[in-house]
Protein backbone atom coordinates (compact mmCIF):
# COMPACT_ATOMS: atom_id res chain seq x y z
CA UNK A 1 0.00 0.00 0.00
CA UNK A 2 1.49 3.75 -0.66
CA UNK A 3 -0.29 5.73 1.79
CA UNK A 4 -0.06 3.54 5.24
CA UNK A 5 -1.61 4.78 9.07
CA UNK A 6 -1.15 4.28 12.18
CA UNK A 7 -2.97 1.76 14.46
CA UNK A 8 -4.98 5.45 15.57
CA UNK A 9 -4.99 6.50 12.26
CA UNK A 10 -3.48 9.77 12.55
CA UNK A 11 -0.28 9.24 11.01
CA UNK A 12 -0.13 8.98 6.95
CA UNK A 13 2.92 8.06 4.73
CA UNK A 14 2.08 10.29 1.93
CA UNK A 15 3.97 9.81 -1.67
CA UNK A 16 3.57 13.49 -3.48
CA UNK A 17 4.71 14.25 -7.19
CA UNK A 18 7.21 17.03 -7.76
CA UNK A 19 7.47 18.45 -11.15
CA UNK A 20 10.07 21.27 -12.23
CA UNK A 21 7.38 23.44 -14.63
CA UNK A 22 9.09 25.16 -17.57
CA UNK A 23 8.96 28.51 -16.20
CA UNK A 24 11.65 27.37 -13.31
CA UNK A 25 8.81 26.72 -10.67
CA UNK A 26 7.43 23.54 -9.43
CA UNK A 27 4.09 21.70 -9.24
CA UNK A 28 3.30 18.98 -6.43
CA UNK A 29 0.25 16.82 -6.28
CA UNK A 30 -0.68 13.76 -4.47
CA UNK A 31 0.17 10.92 -6.12
CA UNK A 32 -2.88 8.48 -4.32
CA UNK A 33 -5.55 11.44 -3.40
CA UNK A 34 -7.02 12.92 -6.02
CA UNK A 35 -7.33 16.53 -6.56
CA UNK A 36 -4.93 17.56 -3.70
CA UNK A 37 -2.23 19.83 -5.83
CA UNK A 38 -0.26 23.03 -5.09
CA UNK A 39 2.69 24.39 -6.64
CA UNK A 40 5.61 26.83 -5.38
CA UNK A 41 8.85 29.17 -6.54
CA UNK A 42 11.05 27.06 -5.53
CA UNK A 43 11.17 23.09 -4.50
CA UNK A 44 11.00 23.75 -0.69
CA UNK A 45 8.28 26.17 -1.16
CA UNK A 46 6.18 23.34 -3.08
CA UNK A 47 6.62 20.91 -0.89
CA UNK A 48 5.89 22.85 2.00
CA UNK A 49 2.52 23.92 0.30
CA UNK A 50 1.53 19.94 -0.78
CA UNK A 51 1.86 19.18 2.64
CA UNK A 52 -0.25 21.80 3.63
CA UNK A 53 -2.73 20.48 0.97
CA UNK A 54 -2.54 16.72 1.87
CA UNK A 55 -3.16 17.66 5.52
CA UNK A 56 -6.03 20.06 4.84
CA UNK A 57 -7.71 17.34 2.89
CA UNK A 58 -7.34 14.65 5.22
CA UNK A 59 -8.78 16.23 7.89
CA UNK A 60 -11.54 16.99 5.66
CA UNK A 61 -12.06 13.93 4.49
CA UNK A 62 -11.51 11.94 7.84
CA UNK A 63 -13.92 14.21 9.46
CA UNK A 64 -16.52 12.85 6.62
CA UNK A 65 -15.67 9.63 7.90
CA UNK A 66 -13.67 8.26 4.80
CA UNK A 67 -10.22 9.08 2.73
CA UNK A 68 -11.03 8.51 -1.39
CA UNK A 69 -7.67 7.09 -1.75
CA UNK A 70 -7.19 6.17 -5.51
CA UNK A 71 -4.72 4.52 -8.00
CA UNK A 72 -1.41 5.25 -8.29
CA UNK A 73 -0.69 8.29 -10.58
CA UNK A 74 2.55 9.36 -11.56
CA UNK A 75 3.54 11.36 -14.60
CA UNK A 76 6.67 11.56 -16.83
CA UNK A 77 9.55 13.34 -15.24
CA UNK A 78 7.88 13.46 -11.54
CA UNK A 79 10.62 12.84 -9.27
CA UNK A 80 9.14 11.07 -5.68
CA UNK A 81 9.00 12.46 -2.47
CA UNK A 82 7.95 10.82 0.37
CA UNK A 83 6.19 12.74 3.35
CA UNK A 84 4.99 11.87 7.43
CA UNK A 85 2.26 13.65 7.88
CA UNK A 86 0.56 13.32 11.66
CA UNK A 87 -3.07 14.85 12.37
CA UNK A 88 -2.55 14.24 15.64
CA UNK A 89 0.07 17.34 15.67
CA UNK A 90 -2.82 19.50 13.87
CA UNK A 91 -4.68 21.73 16.11
CA UNK A 92 -8.46 21.49 14.78
CA UNK A 93 -10.87 24.29 15.71
CA UNK A 94 -14.41 22.95 16.78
Amino acid sequence: MNWTADPAHTCFECRAGLLREDDGRFSAYAINLPGVASQGDNEGEAISNIVDAITGALIEYKADGAIPWADEFLEENVVEKRILIDLSKIPVAV
